[in-house]
């Protein structure tokens, strides 16, 4: 599965795409370099988005929303250690 073109079939960002699959953005991205792949349980998740191509819902919405929130606290984090 060529994730790049899977995701920009779907109209997805990389931000969109790890959120509705559940992993982070820079997964999404290092999946897309090859520098590692999806598991069997998230090429599977990628498919059922494809299959279901569905308007996007409030549950997807909140996804994102949600792994936003924890890339702006990790960034936080990660600027008051320093």
């Amino acid at each position: 599965m060529d994730i790049k073109q899977t995701r920009q079939e779907l109209g997805m960002t990389q931000a969109q795409l790890g959120a509705a699959v559940g992993v982070s953005e820079r997964t999404i991205q290092n999946w897309e370099w090859g520098k590692t792949a999806p598991t069997p349980s998230q090429v599977k998740a990628i498919e059922r988005l494809l299959t279901d191509r569905e308007p996007v819902t409030t549950a997807r919405l909140i996804a994102i929303i949600e792994s936003q929130q924890r890339v702006i606290e990790a960034l936080t984090r990660t600027a008051n250690v320093q």
